[in-house]
């Protein structure tokens, strides 16, 4: 039983630009708090249609913004014992929807959900542990909480719990065991865990290192809409970790992180388009990217961005800060998931 646990060459002689971080670091993983937990079974018997129905009923409130109806009927289920509703409400008074925000009651909901071993309850009343938001700040009792959801299969949880062992926050450093957390969410297909072990088969960590096992768990995690994981193998592919670097594979992967809003990856992919290393040369798609990183305060992006704009005229450098302006992030494409062969 598992125990509780950029590469950035010269533009051209001149002007150069100035070379980019290409280290990759542990993922931060993704917030659960907004997950709303659907309604269950108890054991073996049928939810009972009323509960079924008002549940519906405030999934659909909530989805259309009514949060002022969808707390009014979580209230309801949740003052007659039913778990999934009580953790739901504990989303609501946490980010003072349907009314004002309230950590003291979330934390009460949560710990009434968790009760009613609800994992993501857990889960989200240890994040609040964390932070000491309308609970004591208990390190301990959040690592204690994590473990419960984690034995409940919570991936969020198990993930929590590598990144515990991984940096020793609250127990000793054990790479082992965080590796074994990370695996345990990784294979529920959650990305942050995914990545966070990709990184430990790169290294050797707690592992064997397998840079082969290593891209393929990065590429799950970009299969589900990672933008950390497309810029992890824009990197390698740039590096050639698995033998010769594909640049044109490292580009598309820059391009999607970057189009995602990594400061990292638009600095990259625009010192790759300035270039035409694994794609066109365009200098004005460079220089719009390099724009749109330094407007983040990216200090290499900025040396870059006017190191290139001092070699073309003040057209083309209007025509980049144009297209920089209308730039607006949105996450990757989530690939769709294989269907079971029959």
């Amino acid at each position: 039983m598992m125990k509780h646990t950029l590469i950035l060459t010269a533009l051209m002689p001149a002007p150069s630009l100035a070379p980019a971080a290409t280290d990759i670091a542990s993922h931060p993983g993704h917030r659960s708090d907004e997950a709303l937990v659907l309604p269950r079974t108890q054991g073996t018997e049928p939810l009972d249609p009323a509960i079924a129905v008002n549940f519906k009923g405030a999934l659909e409130a909530y989805g259309s913004g009514d949060y002022v109806m969808a707390r009014s009927l979580w209230e309801q289920l949740a003052d007659a014992g039913y778990g999934p509703a009580q953790h739901n409400l504990g989303v609501m008074f946490e980010h003072g929807r349907g009314g004002a925000i309230n950590y003291t009651k979330a934390a009460l909901w949560y710990a009434k959900a968790g009760n009613a071993e609800v994992p993501a309850a857990l889960t989200n009343l240890a994040r609040l542990h964390l932070d000491g938001l309308g609970v004591t700040k208990d390190l301990a009792k959040a690592i204690q909480l994590f473990e419960a959801a984690a034995q409940l299969d919570c991936p969020p949880a198990q993930y929590n719990l590598g990144i515990a062992y991984l940096k020793g926050r609250g127990v000793e450093t054990d790479t082992e065991e965080a590796a074994e957390w990370f695996d345990a969410a990784a294979e529920a297909g959650y990305a942050p865990a995914q990545y966070n072990l990709a990184g430990l088969y790169l290294r050797g960590e707690g592992v064997d290192a397998d840079p082969e096992r290593a891209v393929e768990l990065f590429a799950d995690a970009a299969d589900s809409g990672d933008a950390l994981a497309h810029l992890a193998l824009g990197t390698l592919y740039q590096k050639g970790v698995n033998g010769s670097p594909s640049l044109a594979r490292a580009a598309k992967h820059f391009k999607v992180a970057a189009e995602a809003g990594v400061v990292v990856a638009q600095n990259q992919i625009a010192i790759m388009m300035a270039k035409g290393l694994g794609v066109k040369r365009d200098t004005i798609g460079a220089l719009a990217w390099f724009h749109v990183a330094a407007s983040l305060g990216a200090p290499q992006a900025i040396k870059n961005r006017d190191a290139l704009a001092a070699s073309v005229t003040a057209k083309v450098h209007d025509k980049a800060k144009r297209r920089a302006r209308a730039f607006r992030p949105h996450p990757p494409t989530k690939k769709p998931e294989k269907k079971p062969k029959t």
